[in-house]
Order: structure tokens, then C-alpha cells, then sequence
């Protein structure tokens, strides 16, 4: 072989190699970009996809995400450069990340860290009250082990499509009636929810409508939602929260723990259900297990003023 031909040989690779570098620090090339998922979403609460770029980012803003759960791996070195670009770009869209590292390739994982990480990414966003962004790289294989634990704990993930920002009018009233319960609207929340067809009410919008009914101290119409819900989904934590805290209302201690024991079953780190069963214990004048479950859902919302004022007076009385 000629020295011209080793040296175009030698040229050859190094452009080759650094193609791939670059296909792979980039992952919306029009390479990759035919295998991501797009970014999905389900009852506008935990949305899941592929690495975010800055245009993901924006959307993503616009949408309320407030917490993004990062799979990928810093020791692998593109995912590495990529997870420092997204803090930065975290940083910019002032959303707060948290990392969960996780390895796999084609689908098959490797790594001692694999289901540590995948469970400790499950708890992080079954215990968020934000709206949760979960990606890996494309959004295919890593997501889906930490959707089925999230699964297994009564909690949904991804459906529509929102990478070209259009919405349907039920997911457009959907979001304006969790912005109103955000801002303690009730009414406006559920102004908002009645002007949606019952068929096109997503799971999280009935949770959402029997809440705002709860919060306008509508206590037996909350409870019929609520234990609708149940009817069609056994297994609902957020549900059989609810039911608890309508059971609470109504001074039915009894149902009220066993409502709240049912949800911690699946979402053991629910600071709703947690807190919900520290007050029925107080009521209960049950003091010491009171404390305990007060002082757990205080570690999981520290700024819940509510149950720290219980907490003194269940102190107090012991």
C-alpha cells in the first residue's frame, strides 16, 4: 500500500471518528433523529423523551415543567458532555435537575447501579408535586424500567405529543384548571374542567375535579368522584388519598387510615398520604404514631405549615 493511500486511509478515520462524536453529542441529527421518541406526556403531570435540546427546553417551560430526571451517565463520555450541557441549560430555564444514572445499551442494562437508580428516579418523581420531565438518551429503553416502577405505584406516564406545542381544547382547559388549583381558585378550576366533555376527561383532570371540590368543602361530592375513581382503577393511590382525606372530613377515622395505608402501599414516600395519616392519628389522640408520620411527610415538604403546626401540638400533648 502506498503512503498516499495510508495516510488518505488514516484521514479517513479520523473524519469517520469524529462524525460519530459528533452524531452522538448531538442527539436531534437528522441521523438520530429517526429513532428518538418524541416527547410524550400523560395527564399533563410527568412528560418523557429523548435528551432536551434548547428548543425542548423552551417548550418545556412553557408547559410547567418544574423538575427534569436525568438517566444519563456521566461515566459514558458523550452522555457525560450532554449532561453538562443540559445543567447549563437548566440553569438558564431555571429548572431544577436531578440526576439518576443509568447504562444500557441496545435496550439490554449494565451497571450495578442500574435499578438503584431506577427506583430512586421512580421515588423522586412519585414524590414530586411538580410536573416532571424523565429522559434518557433517545427516549427509548432506560425511561421505560423507571415508567413500570412508576407503573407499579398507581402512577402514568407519557401520551400526547408536544414537541410542535399544539394542544387540544380538553388539555388546554385541563392545564388552565390545574394553574387555577395551583393559584387556590377552586371555582375556577372547576369552571374550567365543566367546560370539557366527560369522555375527553383524562384520569388526572377527574383527580383534579374531585380536589377542587374537596378544597370548596363540597366533602360528599369530592368522595363520589374519589370512589369513582376507585371503581375504575382499583389500585389508585391518588384516589384512595383522596377518599382518606374525605373519610378524615366526616370524622371517619377508621376509613381514613385504611384509605391512607392503601395509598402508602404503592407510594410509600407520599408526603399527601403520610401527613394525611399523621392527622387522623391525632385526632385519634394515637400521639406517638401521629409524630412519626408527621415528621416524615415534614422531611418530604418542610415548607407545610399546616402539618408542622399539628406537629406542635401533638408534641405538646405527649
Amino acid at each position: 500500500m502506498s503512503r498516499k493511500s495510508i495516510i488518505l486511509l488514516g484521514l479517513s478515520a479520523v473524519v469517520t471518528a469524529a462524525a460519530a462524536g459528533w452524531v452522538l453529542i448531538t442527539p436531534d441529527n437528522p441521523l438520530t433523529d429517526f429513532f428518538r421518541r418524541k416527547i410524550s406526556d400523560v395527564d399533563a403531570r410527568i412528560v418523557i423523551g429523548p435528551y432536551p435540546g434548547e428548543e425542548d427546553f423552551r417548550l418545556l417551560k412553557q408547559h410547567k415543567v418544574g423538575l427534569i430526571v436525568s438517566l444519563l451517565n456521566p461515566a459514558i463520555p458523550y452522555e457525560g458532555t450532554l449532561l453538562e450541557r443540559e445543567q447549563a441549560l437548566a440553569a438558564k430555564y431555571q429548572i431544577p435537575l436531578k440526576s439518576f444514572p443509568m447504562s444500557s445499551i441496545l435496550g439490554q442494562k449494565f451497571g450495578n447501579e442500574y435499578d438503584t437508580s431506577a427506583e430512586r428516579a421512580a421515588t423522586a418523581i412519585a414524590s414530586s408535586p411538580e410536573k416532571v420531565y424523565l429522559h434518557c438518551y433517545l427516549g427509548l429503553h432506560r425511561i421505560q424500567s423507571v415508567r413500570n416502577l412508576l407503573a407499579a405505584r398507581g402512577v402514568q406516564a407519557g401520551t400526547y405529543s408536544v414537541r410542535a406545542g399544539e394542544r387540544d381544547k380538553a388539555s388546554s382547559l385541563t392545564d388552565m384548571a390545574e394553574a387555577a388549583y395551583n393559584n387556590r381558585q377552586y371555582q375556577a378550576a372547576l369552571d374550567a374542567l365543566a367546560k370539557i366533555d366527560e369522555n375527553q376527561l383524562t384520569g388526572n383532570a377527574r383527580i383534579l375535579r374531585a380536589w377542587s371540590y374537596y378544597r370548596i368543602g363540597n366533602v360528599p361530592q369530592a368522595h363520589a368522584l374519589f370512589q369513582s375513581l376507585l371503581s375504575v382503577d382499583p389500585g389508585s393511590a391518588q384516589a384512595a388519598i383522596g377518599l382518606g382525606y374525605c373519610a378524615y372530613r366526616q370524622n371517619d377515622y377508621a376509613t381514613a387510615e385504611q384509605q391512607f395505608q392503601a395509598a402508602l402501599r404503592s407510594l410509600p414516600d407520599d408526603a399527601d398520604a403520610l401527613g394525611g395519616l399523621g392527622l387522623t392519628y391525632y385526632r385519634a389522640d394515637r400521639l406517638d404514631e401521629a409524630a412519626a408520620k408527621l415528621e416524615a411527610a415534614l422531611k418530604l415538604t418542610p415548607d407545610n405549615q399546616e402539618l408542622r403546626d399539628i406537629l406542635e401540638r401533638v408534641r405538646a400533648k405527649r
